[in-house]
């Protein structure tokens, strides 16, 4: 009998060791914003939308901080659509195909929805940023946006090259910005 008892207590503790050791080693998935700037386009200097360099951001446990200023040089107001164009890519960037392309009309309702899922990013700035989006400086304070959403979706293994692309659907059509980003998901060791 006390031969058992010693054989039990030492695999609840062989058992603990594993346990405990598979919570230490359990890996979660994280969002990870690699780049995000001004399209390297010909007329990106012409843009309603301005930043004063390279765009200011920081990424890490599925969050993006945008720090910094932007300047509108102009009135912006509906009509507006937002392009997104994604590109999914292989982790060396080797081969890159498109993978959705999506339109979103109606671009000021989600600016100026105060319970909406970019709420909080739209406060942030400085001074107030709602639609008609008046011209001058604004600046991000305490940016934030939380793509922890993204880790439900079957992301990792690839490199996601996205554009966004704001336009006036004003006749004629005018693209006002372009935002060009790469992203990656993966897997990391949860502390």
């Amino acid at each position: 009998m006390h031969q058992s008892l010693e054989t039990v207590v030492l695999s609840v503790v062989v058992l603990s060791l594993i346990f405990a050791g598979s919570i230490n080693s359990a890996r979660v998935k994280e969002y990870v914003q690699e780049k995000a700037a001004t399209c390297p386009v010909p007329n990106a200097d012409k843009f309603v939308i301005q930043f004063p360099g390279p765009l200011n951001f920081t990424s890490g446990s599925n969050v993006v901080q945008f720090q910094g200023n932007f300047t509108v040089m102009e009135t912006i107001q509906e009509p507006l659509e937002i392009i997104l164009a994604t590109n999914r890519c292989t982790l060396d960037m080797k081969t890159c195909e498109l993978f959705n392309k999506l339109t979103l009309s109606d671009v000021c309702r989600y600016i100026n929805d105060q319970k909406g899922i970019w709420a909080s990013f739209f406060k942030s700035m400085e001074p107030d940023f709602h639609c008609p989006i008046k011209p001058g400086l604004y600046k991000f304070q305490n940016s934030v946006v939380d793509l922890s959403f993204a880790t439900n979706f079957p992301l990792e293994g690839y490199r996601w090259q996205t554009s966004m692309k704001l336009y006036s659907t004003v006749k004629p059509k005018k693209e006002l910005y372009c935002l060009s980003s790469q992203s990656l998901m993966r897997w990391v060791k949860k502390l």
